[in-house]
């Protein structure tokens, strides 16, 4: 199953947040829910590894981007007609 582009974008945001976090301040805690959002990030992903976790989320975001896009340039063109 594919994963919806808002559960992408909250997985790469608390990637994001938590590497920061951990840069700041290095703790267990943080090395723990570092590991948990990766293997989620990856396993949304089916990937193996975080680097191209992330690629592939970015890639699905585009695609997602795009034909939302295009679904609305053929509305309005049908409205238009």
């Amino acid at each position: 199953m594919t994963p919806t582009p808002t559960r992408l974008r909250e997985l790469l945001t608390r990637y994001a947040t938590v590497r920061i976090a951990l840069a700041e301040r290095d703790t267990q805690e943080l090395r723990r829910t570092l590991r948990e959002v990766t293997r989620h990030l990856c396993a949304e992903t089916g990937t193996k590894g975080i680097r191209e976790a992330i690629e592939a989320a970015d890639a699905a975001l585009a695609e997602a981007c795009c034909a939302r896009r295009t679904a609305r340039l053929a509305r309005e063109t049908r409205l238009a007609a």
